[in-house]
């Protein structure tokens, strides 16, 4: 997924591993000095973008929200067992996750609008917006 981030004046864009609950939030991890967290620590308003195929005809996600980092201890717990099953990571990173041993955090985005662009399976349409 990538994330675009506004500083200033100047957006700024970086692509990550996530993964999405059931409520469509979007989930990755971070670390804090990373340019995309700083800038979301001072301006939550992000975009996203899912490429789900890459060839023609075009599938992609389009996504605008609000980002901020995961503080809650539950929250966490159940997002880093999703995150460490897809990504096949393994126990260790998730236990030191959840132990504050290493230095990333979670982030997410809670998504105000989806664009989807399916040329595939909606090919006069292509474009279909939807508000959660």
């Amino acid at each position: 997924m990538q994330i675009a981030t506004v500083g200033g004046d100047q957006p700024w864009i970086c692509t990550v591993y996530y993964v999405v609950d059931g409520a469509l939030n979007l989930y990755w991890l971070s670390l804090p000095n990373r340019r995309h967290s700083q800038e979301i620590a001072h301006h939550q308003k992000v975009a996203a973008a899912i490429v789900m195929k890459q060839d023609q005809p075009v599938v992609g996600v389009q996504v605008e929200g609000d980002a901020e980092e995961v503080t809650s201890g539950t929250i966490i717990a159940r997002v880093m067992e999703k995150y460490a099953a897809k990504y096949d990571m393994g126990k260790e990173f998730y236990a030191n996750f959840l132990e504050g041993k290493n230095q990333h955090k979670l982030y997410r985005i809670k998504p105000r609008m989806f664009v989807l662009f399916d040329e595939l399976d909606f090919p006069e349409e292509g474009r279909i917006e939807w508000w959660p």
